[in-house]
């Protein structure tokens, strides 16, 4: 009778612990499934970032000179480039996507003298102009950002009309 109580105490502490494994092992595994996930969804961002090549234009003299900066512009470029323009004269900065359907551009610009500052999104079939009135450069810089990381990260983050 000792010896059936022993056994049925190893049974029982042996099913413990192989539930106890499962436990843990499951664990493991959803934790390795999240990293994986999270690092496929890290490089496919990286990849759309990749095919996305926008090139930087900046257009001063009140639209009569324009000046390819790049074909396929950076978070460095971008900001070297709106770190570099005199904002006391009239400037506009422009994001083309060669990868879209159709034409489809990204500009800030304006002064921050008499002009102000603006935004907008121009397509072959629309011009739409950002709601809320930008203040600074800093603010203008931020939105081609924000763009050049992805459109839908700009649409969700910024209004335009």
């Amino acid at each position: 009778m000792k010896r059936m109580n022993a056994y049925i105490i190893f049974g029982v502490l042996a099913l413990i612990g192989i539930i106890a494994l499962v436990s843990w092992n499951s664990r493991q595994n959803t934790k390795t499934a999240e990293i994986s996930e999270n690092r496929t969804e890290t490089r496919n961002i990286e990849i759309r970032q990749e095919e996305r090549n926008l090139k930087l234009v900046v257009t001063y003299d009140y639209g009569e000179k324009t000046k390819i900066i790049t074909e396929k512009a950076t978070v460095e470029i971008i900001k070297s480039t709106m770190e570099s323009i005199n904002w006391n004269e009239f400037h506009i900065v422009q994001l083309e996507d060669k990868n879209a359907n159709g034409y489809k551009g990204l500009d800030v610009g304006g002064s921050l003298g008499d002009d102000g500052l603006a935004s907008g999104l121009v397509t072959d079939d629309d011009h739409i102009l950002l709601v809320k009135p930008l203040e600074t450069v800093d603010q203008m810089t931020e939105i081609l950002l924000d763009f050049l990381e992805g459109e839908d990260i700009w649409r969700n983050k910024y209004e335009y009309k």
